[in-house]
């Protein structure tokens, strides 16, 4: 067979996988010294590696993760010429030097416009090498090491930046982000339409990614070589926590990882001129890259005509079926991702393995460089098989840069670059779904709530109505909302949307204090449900009721979470026009923050609007009336100060006591109280922490009365004598006293309480104070 001198080929590849122990800072792995180490053993490989060095006129390094995300500072520096630093480490002057656009697409894309450049004779010899060292930065940060990753030569490059947004405005602002919040829309729609329910589809994640772990174990450059069982895959427990419905930790790629990776190529001509051995060539028969629309902006969210449009045209150039592919490696940053390609080429993935490295959350996931990894393994495979043919596919953003390749040690006879591209005129031509921003009722078709440390952290739907599609998001820290989406599979159920000002937000299934609509899944989302918090409707008036009687009622951070939501729905709800907060039994308010959850390192997370919801809320337009029946202390103080208004039991016992267990009163306890009885009264309270009772609280200014009676009841009174007003007027009287206390720079003030308190907690007085609280013992003050 006669082949033309200028066909491209893969002459060498290599690799490195580094285990670092976090100890010696000079074995320390690097991004760069990854990359020359993976450099090296491709030039080696070649079996001419310093005839090849010398041809060498292009130097392609792939965007790092660090340089991927816009603003991100690196904390041990960054290399400020990833190409030229390489090409110069290595001994090659002369080249062209190129830093990629981000994705992970870019390994196999590269390789493409690799190979058409040296078939058009533009270049002789073209290295690609990538690498990352998270790992390393993880480590070196937990153990308070200093590395530094500033080294850089200078020179010519070509420096392609971020490239365009992945995601639109619209689907940023309504809930979609980070690969975890946005690829659960691919995954919850391909199981809605499989039909399988929640634990059936957990269940054949983890079957398919059983086999890639076993395939991880194997795999020499694995950066976590060890098998996972599907029952362990598919359990969450401490070592495969949630992450995002439906995916677990071992679910999704694994960043964590010190690897390198590097392939050469050149055309066969300049192959023979450098002596390498023809067993070493690898060919590129066939290739496509496709790049498809915004998510949203995808007429099936189960199916990706990117991928489905990379794989045939990478197999038709290369003359070859399905059938006619041994060796496949798949990108799987997360399952969909495999699924979905397997399904187009008809891939039973039971009985066929879709990966050669062990994919991307065992192998590693290598940043934007893991299919440099799998593009090296599969050269690897076809050497050792002979006449084999294997395919790469290899996906950036969220399924929305494919790129494709079909590698074989066979020789190509006439190669020619790729000319067709209608399958990307296909995707740009084909009609969008009509986005709405509006207030309006659908039925989800996709959703997903993201975890974090065990708690609900985000959410949102893509959901469906005969006007068109709308994505919309769960309010800021409104954990509940989040618990009742992720409580039960809430696909085809139906959802109501509110925009304000220019966002899309879930709205629960009922309102507060109402329960939610019967009717099965056609009736909505589950009701939300309070764990630490009451709260009833009274006519226009919002009761809501502390309910930690055990524990004083002291609040820790899922009772902030709860707090949070129901004053952000208080304020929001047009017949509720007061409010009154209480403590539940005879004891006590709120004796304050739960130390105890504090000295055991429970959750710390406190929502934006503050302590209980409330201390940190500047824009409240509705009175709130504290019913003060018993002890109010530390944060149960604050939360009085934070009120409009306050009744309290004559038996009822106030502090400020921080100090007492070397703290300070952070939220906003020291401002308000300042700023209501003025600075030496409010000084004297401070700095002695001693108690007051309900009397010298009332003459002070600290509450409106004390009652001998019950709080409630007199507080109850109160709101009906607010009741007999213009709720307006008193809207508008709330928002000029907000004015006063923005002038008065309130919030500055409390903002400053972060720095303050973050210095507080690094002292050992702090440690020594929430642990002599826990203990029931006299703490020992040491002043530093």
């Amino acid at each position: 067979m006669a082949i033309d001198p200028q066909t491209p080929i893969l002459v060498g590849v290599g690799q490195i996988v580094r285990h670092w122990d976090g100890h010696d800072i000079e074995d320390a792995p690097s991004p760069l010294g990854l990359q020359l180490a993976a450099a090296e053993r491709a030039l080696a490989d070649s079996g001419a590696g310093e005839a090849l060095r010398q041809m060498i006129d292009g130097v392609v390094v792939v965007r790092a993760n660090h340089d991927s995300i816009e603003g991100v500072r690196h904390p041990f520096g960054r290399c400020a010429n990833p190409p030229v630093t390489l090409a110069a480490g290595l001994g090659i002057g002369d080249a062209r030097c190129i830093y990629s656009v981000v994705g992970g697409d870019q390994p196999q894309a590269l390789v493409n416009e690799a190979a058409e450049a040296i078939f058009a004779g533009d270049a002789k010899a073209i290295l690609l090498a990538g690498s990352e060292a998270i790992a390393t930065m993880k480590q070196a940060l937990k153990a308070r090491l200093t590395l530094d990753w500033s080294y850089s030569v200078d020179g010519p490059w070509e420096d392609r930046g971020l490239g365009p947004s992945l995601l639109t405005d619209y689907e940023r602002v309504n809930g979609l982000g980070m690969p975890t919040q946005t690829y659960p829309a691919f995954e919850q729609a391909l199981r809605a339409r499989l039909g399988l329910d929640r634990p059936g589809y957990v269940a054949l994640m983890s079957e398919l990614w059983e086999g890639f772990s076993d395939v991880a174990a194997m795999n020499p450059y694995s950066q976590f070589p060890q098998s996972r069982s599907r029952d362990f895959l598919a359990t969450s427990g401490d070592a495969n926590y949630p992450i995002a419905e439906p995916y677990l930790k071992w679910h999704v790629a694994q960043d964590a990882v010190n690897q390198g990776a590097a392939v050469i190529l050149t055309s066969v001509g300049t192959a023979r001129q450098a002596g390498i051995d023809p067993a070493k060539w690898v060919y590129l028969h066939g290739y496509a890259a496709v790049k498809d629309r915004a998510v949203l902006e995808r007429p099936d969210l189960s199916r990706s005509r990117a991928i489905e449009a990379a794989l045939r045209g990478a197999l038709a150039m290369a003359g070859k079926t399905a059938r006619g592919i041994e060796q496949l490696d798949l990108y799987s940053c997360f399952p969909c991702a495999v699924l979905l390609a397997a399904e187009v080429m008809g891939v039973d993935w039971r009985h066929t393995c879709c990966t050669v490295t062990g994919g991307l959350p065992f192998f590693g996931g290598a940043g934007n460089n893991y299919s440099m990894h799998a593009i090296a393994t599969m050269a690897e495979r076809l050497r050792a098989s002979p006449g084999q043919f294997g395919l790469v596919l290899a996906n950036g953003g969220f399924l929305s840069k494919e790129a494709a390749g079909v590698y074989s040690s066979e020789p190509v006879e006439g190669w020619q670059p790729r000319r067709d591209d209608g399958g990307q005129r296909a995707i740009d031509n084909a009609p969008a779904p009509t986005l709405l921003a509006e207030t309006t009722d659908a039925v989800i078709d996709s959703y997903t709530v993201t975890w974090k440390k065990g708690q609900p952290s985000r959410g949102y739907v893509i959901a469906s109505n005969e006007t068109g599609r709308v994505l919309a998001r769960v309010r800021t820290g409104h954990r509940a909302t989040l618990a009742s989406l992720a409580e039960q599979d809430a696909i085809g159920r139906s959802v109501h949307i509110v925009h304000e000002k220019g966002v899309n937000f879930v709205e629960p299934a009922s309102r507060l204090g109402e329960p939610a609509p019967a009717g099965g899944r056609a009736a909505g989302l589950p009701a939300r449900r309070f764990a630490h918090v009451l709260v009833e409707r009274r006519g226009h008036v919002l009761e809501v009721t502390l309910n930690r009687p055990e524990a004083m009622n002291a609040l820790f951070s899922a009772a902030h979470f709860e707090l949070h939501e129901i004053w952000d729905d208080f304020e929001r709800d047009p017949d509720l026009w007061v409010a009154i907060v209480t403590g539940a039994g005879d004891r006590a308010f709120c004796s304050g923050n739960d130390l105890k959850v504090t000295a055991k390192g429970g959750d710390m997370s406190i929502p934006p609007s503050g302590f209980a919801g409330l201390c940190s809320r500047f824009d409240r337009t509705k009175p709130v009336i504290a019913a003060v029946n018993g002890v109010a202390m530390g944060g149960g103080l604050e939360i009085v100060l934070a009120c409009d208004l306050a009744v309290a039991t004559a038996s009822a016992r106030f502090a400020l006591p921080e100090v007492k267990v070397g703290l300070y009163a952070a939220a906003g306890g020291v401002q308000r109280l300042t700023r209501q009885i003025g600075r030496k009264a409010a000084m004297e309270l401070i700095l002695t922490g001693r108690h007051f009772g309900a009397a010298e609280a009332r003459d002070l200014g600290v509450i409106n009365d004390a009652v001998e009676g019950d709080a409630l009841d007199a507080a109850r009174a109160l709101a009906e004598r607010l009741l007999e007003n213009s709720p307006s007027a008193i809207r508008a009287s709330k928002e000029a006293l907000n004015t006063l206390e923005n002038l008065e720079s309130l919030e500055e003030a409390l903002a400053a309480n972060s720095r303050i308190f973050g210095r507080l907690m690094r002292t050992r007085d702090f440690r020594e104070g929430v642990s002599a609280f826990a203990a029931k013992r006299k703490p020992e003050w040491s002043g530093s």
